[in-house]
């Protein structure tokens, strides 16, 4: 007898007649999972093409590297020590924000030895130094290269002491920077730093980089300025501030020391420190990052000295993480060309700081600001590279971001050490040979193909 058929098939609980899951066009294990890989197969080999000779033809050494989306697109003698240059303000910088804080403000405080009754100071005003570098007068400001320039104005104190009701200084005014050593310029620096300009007289309290000709008339540029002492010029500025709103003043100005127990009058507090670091690196400013290191060697050590801060400096790129082996400094700037740093250190400082960081952000824009300002110009790299310069008779270096004109977003890195000619538009010439990167099909042609249903 045969046996009788099942009844009609059903679905089981659940299903649905839903369409098959669609397919996708692009296999998982695909060169398209990972596009720029794949356009660096073919872009990589002719960036090394294009660099390669040219970099040939450098004088002495060099270290290079290009990273695109993080991927080592090019590299160079990546491994060696090189004179930075001012490019050593990346690690200045990096280490002053986490030992200072980037929200941290710098004072400086007026006072007396005694209270100030009835709007007279009866004895010395005396006006102590706490380090910040930015301090000027409008003359000085204008007669700065770059009008853009990060400033802060000084006339910011007299306004304080007349808004906290001076009226009358019986005595003098008085500049203490004992906060940090009195050495002015770091002993191994050539010594035509100090007729060139590159930096200022090194204080605790400066105004106008320390240099003369603003304080008897601190609105009018001067052609004859030179480095003067930082904290008398400073009093007599001061002097001249107070003077021109109705105070009277007894005495001249002075370098001294405040006595203990002094009872403030007014104080003027300095913009962040992560803005004071970002016109550090935005201008290369030599003088910002010396006062930098002495405050970081007063506030982790207990000094304000040179030696103390590059002390800290190191220290704090260690506990960082990063791999200073060959790491050797004897300023925060980079002026001295006994300075050594490891390119591999430059390289993990711009990877792991980023665009968006206060590092990253203050780098000078070519033909746009700072450094850069009227480098560039008229050229592809216009406006699409970003970094920190650095320039030495014998270092040409630059070291940041650029966007090019094919949309990659790289991350870059070049110093050279030896005595090349035409230096900086030399390394200008680097940044625009970056700018045919990637020389391949675009990435959007590259990635995984559009799902099929």
């Amino acid at each position: 007898m045969a046996a009788a058929l099942p009844g009609p098939l059903t679905a089981p609980a659940g299903a649905t007649d839903a369409p098959a899951a669609p397919v996708p066009a692009t296999p998982l294990l695909s060169a398209r999972r990972l596009p720029a890989v794949l356009q660096g197969a073919s872009a990589d080999p002719r960036l090394a093409e294009t660099l390669d000779p040219f970099l040939d033809k450098a004088v002495g050494k060099e270290c290079a590297v290009v990273l695109d989306g993080g991927r080592v697109a090019y590299t160079r003698n990546l491994s060696s020590t090189m004179v930075p240059a001012s490019v050593l303000k990346l690690l200045t910088g990096t280490a002053a924000l986490q030992v200072l804080g980037a929200d941290t403000k710098l004072a400086t405080v007026a006072g007396a030895a005694g209270p100030m009754t009835d709007g007279v100071v009866d004895g010395d005003l005396f006006v102590v130094g706490g380090g910040d570098p930015l301090l000027t007068t409008p003359g000085f400001k204008t007669s700065l290269d770059d009008p853009e320039q990060v400033t802060e104005a000084y006339s910011d104190l007299a306004d304080a002491l007349v808004a906290a009701g001076l009226k009358e200084v019986r005595g003098g005014i008085v500049g203490d920077d004992s906060r940090y050593e009195d050495v002015r310029w770091v002993p191994s620096w050539p010594t035509r730093y100090q007729r060139e300009g590159f930096v200022g007289p090194l204080s605790a309290l400066m105004v106008n980089d320390g240099q003369t000709g603003f304080a008897d008339t601190p609105d009018a540029q001067t052609a004859n300025r030179k480095p003067g002492d930082p904290p008398a010029l400073a009093a007599q500025t001061l002097k001249t501030l107070l003077v021109q709103r109705g105070v009277k003043v007894g005495g001249g100005g002075s370098a001294g020391t405040a006595p203990g127990g002094l009872q403030e009058v007014a104080r003027m507090e300095s913009l962040p420190v992560a803005d004071i670091v970002g016109e550090m690196i935005t201008n290369s400013d030599n003088t910002t990052a010396e006062l930098l290191t002495r405050e970081m060697g007063f506030v982790a050590k207990g000094r304000g000295t040179t030696a103390a801060g590059i002390e800290v400096i190191a220290d704090t790129l260690r506990s960082l993480g990063y791999d200073t082996t060959g790491l050797e400094l004897h300023d925060g700037s980079g002026l001295d060309p006994a300075d050594k740093v490891p390119c591999p250190l430059v390289l993990d400082i711009l990877t792991r700081s980023g665009r968006d960081s206060v590092i990253g952000r203050s780098m000078a824009v070519a033909g746009k600001t700072g450094t850069l300002r009227k480098r560039m110009l008229s050229s592809e790299a216009t406006g699409r590279v970003q970094a920190k310069t650095g320039t030495l008779n014998e270092v040409n270096a630059l070291a940041g971001y650029a966007d090019t004109p094919k949309g990659n977003a790289i991350t870059f890195l070049m110093i050279q050490n030896g005595l090349q000619p035409n230096g900086m538009s030399w390394v200008d010439k680097y940044a625009a040979l970056l700018m045919s990167y990637a020389d391949a099909p675009a990435l959007e042609s590259l990635g995984p193909l559009p799902v099929r249903p």
